[in-house]
């Protein structure tokens, strides 16, 4: 489930989390919640940065804890 030599990439995998996370929620205050498209953005969009989000600390705490 973790891999301890890609340290790196799971810092990176978690700005990018952020990013994600931080661009769907401006958008949602920038236009709103419009149809089922922007639905659909917001939670698949939403729903897989915040996983990937937790698997990266996740993994991160338990290579810091090898």
């Amino acid at each position: 489930m973790f891999d301890p030599e890609k340290l790196t990439e799971y810092k990176i995998r978690i700005v990018l989390s952020l990013v994600i996370i931080l661009l769907v929620v401006f958008l949602i205050f920038y236009r709103g919640m419009i149809g089922t498209g922007s639905m659909e953005v917001i939670f698949i969009g939403l729903g897989f940065s915040v996983v990937s989000l937790f698997h990266a600390i996740w993994a991160i705490f338990k290579i810091k804890r090898l």
